[in-house]
């Protein structure tokens, strides 16, 4: 907005300039469209008599120049509650400047309620670690969090550094040695990561020292996949066996045979156990007792790849196609076509499918209505791995990078080039991406490298 001196008077010039939006929200500004307020210790605005307004210009007071006279500190007049809700619009950088400007300022930026409040409003949570009581208690009752033992302004700081590397790529990554010859398959959580190779054996390793603890062997071929939970593994090989681990004792309980050929992929619940095989069927066993329930049957191609979700299983295939199931009865519920070769990798998560292809193409596609919602491309070969968490997608293949992509947009948001290997399989959580890969290696990125996340959702 312009202002034009004319006679000791100023009024509003014919264009009126707008602010662009900020992608941030800020402090609210007046509204151009109404009367400018005037200040309580001004005098009256005079036209004089020979003056003639026109429209639509308007009159205003002059300006007020700060710095003469009495200061008013606007928030230390406010009620605590409005000052507050007023402080928790500002951006972060607004916000850490306000912490310098005095000693009042200062107490507001550090209030636990303002950093609780921008936590929630962006949607990011905490979880504090159960107390041995409390964990005895969560049987009759759900936990319950008291908020005031959580200092919400360094919980908030270490979120949003978090999410600030995964926005511009940094991570510090680890290589971590061991495997005689190509990894194949991988699983983590906070404290352990879990790999199968070719060496045929399976390593645990400690994600904090990143050691070798504990080294497993069993089958007589490469172990191409493996699923955990709390009390057991399972690992298939292309010996054509799986084999089932107790996670306690990280001893053999049982062996299943059946499949014709290598076990290309495995998946269980707290009921099944499923297996996908290059024999192109799907088998159903019993996880307690490892009895086989059923063979599935329907692909023409080797089955690459099984989820399970409820009881529903989703299958990829190198005949090209995907194809949902029924566990309870073995019936094929929805086929999914579109990709133009073979489908390397699925995920599903009850209500989208995502998928990738030796046609280097990810899709995502409705589960209800088999329809192709989106086709994300860039890999310049083929997709061997994926997953997707929320609308964040991770892939990766031959093409030696591992690729970050946002599902709303389609947009490819990072782009990490691997030196020289394929990527068998690649998986990740809110703080790492953990690759899995042919040159023996496995790879961590870890994007919360020095921050405090134990507590974090």
């Amino acid at each position: 907005m312009s202002f034009i001196q004319t006679s000791n008077h100023y009024y509003h010039s014919h264009a009126i300039d707008k602010k662009p939006q900020s992608q941030e929200i800020e402090m609210a500004e007046a509204s151009t469209s109404s009367s400018c307020p005037m200040a309580l210790d001004s005098p009256p605005l005079c036209i004089p008599v020979n003056y003639q307004l026109f429209s639509p210009e308007i009159q205003v007071a002059p300006p007020i120049k700060f710095g003469h006279g009495r200061r008013v500190d606007f928030l230390a007049h406010l009620p605590y509650e409005l000052s507050t809700r007023i402080i928790s619009f500002l951006d972060i950088k607004s916000m850490m400047s306000m912490s310098t400007v005095s000693k009042q300022w200062r107490s507001l930026y550090f209030d636990n309620d303002i950093w609780r409040r921008m936590m929630t409003e962006r949607g990011w949570g905490v979880q504090l670690p159960a107390t041995e009581k409390q964990l005895q208690q969560q049987s009759s009752s759900p936990l319950v969090i008291d908020h005031h033992q959580i200092n919400w302004y360094y919980q908030f700081t270490q979120k949003y550094q978090l999410m600030k590397r995964w926005t511009n790529g940094q991570v510090t990554s680890h290589f971590i040695l061991g495997h005689r010859e190509g990894v194949y398959c991988l699983q983590f959580d906070d404290d352990k990561l879990v790999t199968g190779s070719r060496d045929r054996t399976i390593k645990f390793w400690d994600l904090i020292s990143y050691q070798c603890l504990a080294t497993l062997q069993g089958h007589q071929g490469s172990v191409l996949c493996l699923k955990y939970d709390k009390d057991i593994m399972v690992s298939g090989s292309s010996d054509h066996s799986l084999i089932i681990w107790d996670m306690h004792t990280l001893q053999m309980m049982k062996q299943l045979k059946g499949h014709e050929g290598g076990i290309l992929d495995v998946c269980l619940n707290d009921q099944y156990i499923v297996s996908g095989s290059k024999d192109t069927t799907i088998r159903v066993w019993d996880r307690f007792n490892g009895e086989l329930i059923r063979v599935i049957q329907g692909h023409r191609g080797p089955v690459n790849n099984v989820c399970l979700y409820g009881d529903q299983i989703v299958s990829a295939s190198g005949d090209a196609t995907i194809r949902m199931w029924d566990i309870t009865t073995g019936t094929c519920i929805r086929q999914f076509t579109g990709h133009m070769h073979g489908v390397a990798c699925v995920r599903y998560d009850g209500k989208r499918i995502v998928s990738g292809s030796n046609d280097r193409t990810i899709k995502v596609w409705d589960a209800e209505t088999g329809e192709n919602t989106m086709t994300l491309m860039g890999h310049t070969d083929l997709i061997r791995t994926l997953q997707f968490i929320d609308n964040k997608i991770v892939s990766a293949g031959y093409d030696q990078s591992i690729r970050v992509w946002d599902m709303s947009t389609g947009q490819c948001l990072l782009n990490f080039q691997s030196a020289q290997s394929r990527i068998f399989n690649v998986q990740f959580d809110n703080n790492r991406i953990i690759s899995a890969r042919q040159d023996h290696k496995i790879l961590v990125m870890n994007f919360a490298e020095n921050l405090d996340t134990r507590c974090l959702q």
